[in-house]
C-alpha cells in the first residue's frame, strides 16, 4: 500500500511551483497513485484542504476570484507532472494572517485564530503520524483549547505528540477507523461505499457536459481543527484538472 499511498505528503511532492504560497493557504492530506484503483494508470493525485476554514463557505466573499471549477467550497487545480497548481487567483483566499508566538496580546479575529489553529493542529497530527505510524484516533477532549481568543492558540502550539498518546479512544471512533481504505480514505473509488457511492451518484459537472471523475472521500478531522465533514476528490484525465469539494 506505501507505494500507492501517502499519508501527509510533503508540500514539494504535491504542488508543482509557487510552493512557498501553496504553503501559505493549503494542507496536503494524503496522495494516491491510481495504479492503487487501476493498475494501468500510473498517476498521483492529491487530497488537500485549506488552512482558512471556520465559519461559512470558503470563497463565499471573494467570487470575483472564482474561476470555472474553483468556487464556493469547490478548489481546482491543474496537473502538472503529477502535481497540482491552483487553477485561481491567490486572493480567492481571505483569512491567511499569521500569529507569531509573541503577539499573543494582539486582537485578532476567530477567523484568523482558527487559520492558526489549522495549521498547528495539522502539524501537530503529522508529527503524531510519523512518531506513532498512524492516525491519531482520540477524542481530543481538551476544555482549555475551547477559550474565544488568542489563548487557545497559544495553549495548543504547546502539546506534543505524546501528549495525545494517552487520549481517550471510543468504540465508535475505532470501529470508524477500521473501516477506512488504506486506513485513510472514508471512500475510494472503485471501492465505493454508501458515502462514494452519494458522491459518485452526484458528480461534479463539467463545462462541456460531461463529468468529473470521482477519486474519493476522505475526513478531514484526522487532519486539521476545523475540518470540512467530508473531502472529496474529483479528476479529469482530458482536462487535466483536479477539483476538490470541501463538503
Amino acid at each position: 500500500m506505501n507505494d500507492y499511498i501517502k499519508i501527509f505528503p510533503e508540500y514539494e511532492d504535491v504542488f508543482y511551483d509557487e510552493i512557498t504560497l501553496h504553503k501559505k493557504y493549503f494542507l496536503p492530506l494524503a496522495s494516491v497513485n491510481l495504479k492503487y484503483l487501476h493498475p494501468e494508470r500510473d498517476e498521483w493525485l492529491h487530497f488537500v484542504s485549506v488552512k482558512e476554514i471556520y465559519d461559512g463557505r470558503v470563497g463565499a466573499h471573494t467570487g470575483v476570484y472564482h474561476t470555472t471549477y474553483t468556487q464556493e467550497d469547490t478548489l481546482a487545480f491543474d496537473v502538472v507532472d503529477g502535481k497540482y497548481r491552483f487553477d485561481a487567483d491567490w486572493r480567492y483566499f481571505s483569512g491567511h494572517r499569521f500569529i507569531p508566538p509573541d503577539e499573543y496580546q494582539v486582537a485578532y479575529t476567530n477567523q484568523e485564530i482558527e487559520y492558526n489553529m489549522n495549521e498547528v493542529m495539522y502539524q501537530l497530527k503529522k508529527s503524531y503520524y510519523q512518531k506513532y505510524g498512524e492516525l491519531y484516533k482520540g477524542d481530543f477532549k481538551r476544555p482549555a483549547l475551547k477559550v474565544d481568543d488568542v489563548r487557545r492558540l497559544m495553549r495548543l502550539r504547546t502539546l506534543k505528540p505524546e501528549d495525545l498518546r494517552g487520549d481517550e479512544i471510543s468504540g465508535q471512533l475505532v470501529a470508524r477507523h477500521q473501516q477506512k481504505i488504506g486506513g485513510v480514505f472514508a471512500a475510494l473509488a472503485p471501492f465505493a461505499n454508501g458515502v462514494g457511492l452519494f458522491h459518485a451518484l452526484s458528480l461534479l459537472p463539467r463545462k462541456d457536459g460531461k463529468v468529473f471523475e470521482f477519486i474519493g472521500t476522505m475526513e478531514g478531522d484526522d487532519f486539521q481543527h476545523t475540518a470540512p465533514d467530508d473531502i472529496s476528490l474529483f479528476y479529469s484525465p482530458e482536462l487535466k484538472k483536479a477539483v476538490i469539494g470541501l463538503w
